[in-house]
C-alpha cells in the first residue's frame, strides 16, 4: 500500500476492486484519515493516543504494526536527506525508513515511561521475514538468501525484547533459543493468564493453535530459566524446510504447494531462489543464484549459520530422518482455497478494503482443506 495515498493501485495498479483504499480504523473504513498523512504518522498518533487515554492501573496489550520497512520504499524527504551520503537510492530510502521506525519506537517507549508503565512492561519487537534482496535496499549479510527463501537470510529475523518486566540478569543478553513467530501468541496468552485454546476453531475441524510459551525464558532470572532452556526444539518452516536441533533440511522452494492453487505463485519446486549472499541494492541478476535441493540440502546451522556448507552427503541418515519428520508435519498442513477474485467482495465497504467472510452461496466451510 502506498504510504501517502493508502491505495495499493498507486504503485501496483488497480485490482479487481479497482482503485480502492487500504486503511481501516478498528470498526470501519478510515474515511476521514486516508490520504491525509504519511501512514506511519497515523499509526504513531493512534498508538500514542491509546497510551495517553489508558489507565496505568489496568493491564494493556498494544500491538503496533509498522507498515515500514516494506515496499514501496517511501519516506518523508527530511528523513531521507539525513542519509544523503548513501549513494544507492533504494538503500538510502531503506536506511532512512529504519531510522524513522527506530524514532517511533523511542516515542512509544518515552510515552510508557511518562505514564509510569515502563517498569511493568514487556516490549517485543520482531520482523516477519528477512529483507528482500532484489531491488528494495535490504542487506541480510552475512546470512544467505532473503525473503521468499527458507535460507537463514529469509527466516532468521531481527528481534529483541525489552522493558522493565525483564529481570536485570537477562537484560543485554543474547538468547540462542529457537522462537517461532507463532510462539508470541502462546507467550502473550500465558503472561495475560488466558487460555490459548480456540474452541471455535476446534469445532470447525481446524488444527490446534501453533505456539509454545516462552514467558519463563523472557521473564524469569538467568538462574531460574537460563539461556538454552527454551522449549522449542524444531521449526517447521515450510512444506520443504525443517530445522531440528542443530540441523536444517531444505528440499526446495516453499511456494510450490501454493502454486497448485495459483499458478502465478509458481516459484517453488526443488529450486531454492535467491540462494546467494547478495544485497538488495547492488547490480545483479534479480534472483541471484539458485540452489538445487531436490534430494535434500542439509546444514548444521549452529556451526554454520551462514549455510556455506551443504553436508547432506556426509550425513545421509540425518537427511532421511529429517525428511520423514517433515512428511509427518506436512500431513497436518492447512491450506486456504482462496478461489477466484470476485467483485462481490468489493461492495460491502465502498471504496475500501475490509473484512469479507463470505457471500451468498459461498460458505466458509468450502474455504479450508487439508493436504
Amino acid at each position: 500500500t502506498d504510504y501517502y495515498t493508502h491505495r495499493a493501485s498507486s504503485w501496483k495498479g488497480p485490482d479487481v476492486c479497482g482503485d480502492v483504499v487500504d486503511l481501516w480504523n478498528t470498526t470501519g473504513p478510515a474515511r476521514d484519515r486516508n490520504g491525509t498523512d504519511y501512514i506511519e504518522e497515523l499509526f504513531t498518533e493512534n498508538s500514542l493516543g491509546i497510551l495517553d487515554r489508558h489507565d496505568p492501573n489496568e493491564p494493556l496489550l498494544l500491538f503496533h504494526s509498522f507498515h515500514i520497512v516494506h515496499s514501496p520504499l517511501q519516506v518523508p524527504k527530511n528523513w531521507e536527506d539525513l542519509f544523503a551520503w548513501v549513494p544507492h537510492p533504494a538503500r538510502r530510502k531503506y536506511v532512512a525508513m529504519v531510522h524513522y521506525m527506530d524514532h517511533v519506537v523511542g516515542l512509544i517507549v518515552a510515552k510508557l515511561k511518562s505514564k509510569m508503565m515502563w517498569e511493568n512492561t514487556l516490549v517485543v519487537m520482531s520482523s516477519d521475514n528477512g529483507g528482500q534482496t532484489t531491488k528494495y535496499g535490504a542487506n541480510n549479510q552475512p546470512l544467505r538468501g532473503g525473503k521468499l527463501s527458507d535460507l537463514e537470510g529469509g527466516i532468521r529475523v531481527n528481534a529483541f525484547a525489552s522493558g522493565g518486566a525483564i529481570p536485570h540478569s537477562k537484560r543485554g543478553t543474547k538468547l540462542d533459543d529457537y522462537i517461532h513467530v507463532a510462539d508470541w501468541y502462546a507467550t502473550f496468552c500465558a503472561i495475560a493468564g488466558v487460555d490459548m485454546h480456540d474452541e471455535k476453531a476446534e469445532a470447525a475441524g481446524l488444527p490446534p493453535v501453533d505456539g509454545i510459551d516462552h514467558s519463563a525464558l523472557l521473564l524469569k532470572s538467568v538462574k531460574e530459566a537460563p539461556p538454552g532452556s527454551g522449549q522449542r526444539t524444531e521449526i517447521h518452516h515450510a512444506v520443504r524446510a525443517l530445522t531440528r536441533g542443530q540441523w536444517k533440511l531444505i528440499t526446495g522452494g516453499e511456494l510450490d504447494v501454493e502454486a497448485m492453487r495459483n499458478e502465478s505463485a509458481a516459484l517453488g519446486g526443488p529450486w531454492v531462489v535467491r540462494a546467494d549472499y547478495l544485497t538488495g541494492y547492488e547490480d545483479h541478476y534479480p534472483h541471484g543464484r539458485s540452489m538445487w535441493c531436490d534430494s535434500g540440502c542439509l546444514f548444521d546451522i549452529q556451526a554454520d549459520p551462514i549455510e556455506a556448507h551443504d553436508v547432506a552427503e556426509e550425513y545421509p541418515e540425518i537427511v532421511e530422518h529429517m525428511k520423514q519428520r517433515l512428511a509427518e508435519l506436512n500431513a497436518n498442513n492447512l491450506f486456504v482455497n482462496r478461489g477466484q477474485a470476485s467483485r462481490d467482495g468489493c461492495a460491502r465497504w465502498p471504496g475500501f478494503y475490509g473484512p469479507w467472510l463470505a457471500t451468498e452461496g459461498h460458505g466458509l466451510e468450502d474455504n479450508f482443506n487439508f493436504v
